[in-house]
């Protein structure tokens, strides 16, 4: 699963992702470091506008959605999530995964309309690979750049092509490192949740 997650500068949403349009002044520009459910997420979704909007995270309660569950049907609603880093727990203690270049990536999502307001959305999951599996049986799916158009195609995405995409990310191209525990307050979010406490014991 998907519990937390962190964006720490969404400007460079700009630079690394320029086809999507995102506004420099955007309200939702500045850093977060401890993303919890119900809360804004920045993503974009397959409408055919190309633009990062603010979603907010959960479909009715469900915050993540499963990637076999997702692929048995056509998936009519898709979206991508900015992320840069997420979490996940062991024995409380919060371990915190990036790209080995600290880079920028996307879950894969899918969202919901709405009548009024940010549009719902869920991060999709997928079995582990070797670095998540240390820790959790389920790991939110990160699309490679060169999927993003695919399943950010405003057509319906048949059961296969959903399979192909939905799959266990790179675990080479990955880095592990324990956290503070302070992560594990959902209304904190302060840049000293990545500093570990020495104290609390390692994990990686």
């Amino acid at each position: 699963m998907c519990g937390r997650f962190s964006l720490t500068n969404p400007l460079r949403i700009r630079s690394a992702y320029p086809r999507y349009r995102f506004e420099e002044f955007s309200e939702y520009r500045l850093p977060r470091f401890n993303i919890a459910p119900t809360q804004a997420v920045l993503g974009v979704c397959n409408n055919g506008a190309n633009e990062v909007v603010p979603m907010d995270w959960g479909i009715a309660g469900r915050i993540n959605a499963r990637a076999e569950t997702i692929a048995a049907r056509p998936v009519p609603f898709r979206c991508i999530i900015f992320a840069d880093g997420f979490y996940e727990w062991r024995d409380r203690k919060p371990v915190y995964y990036t790209m080995n270049d600290e880079r920028l990536f996307a879950f894969a999502g899918i969202w919901e309309p709405v009548t009024e307001g940010p549009p719902s959305c869920a991060i999709v999951t997928c079995p582990p690979n070797t670095l998540v599996a240390q820790v959790h049986d389920r790991m939110p799916v990160i699309l490679s750049d060169h999927d993003l158009d695919g399943w950010l195609a405003t057509t319906d995405m048949d059961s296969a092509t959903a399979r192909a995409l939905l799959q266990p990310y790179d675990a080479k191209m990955m880095t592990a490192r324990n956290v503070s525990t302070r992560l594990n307050n959902a209304r904190y979010d302060a840049p000293d949740v990545l500093v570990c406490d020495p104290t609390q014991g390692t994990l990686f």
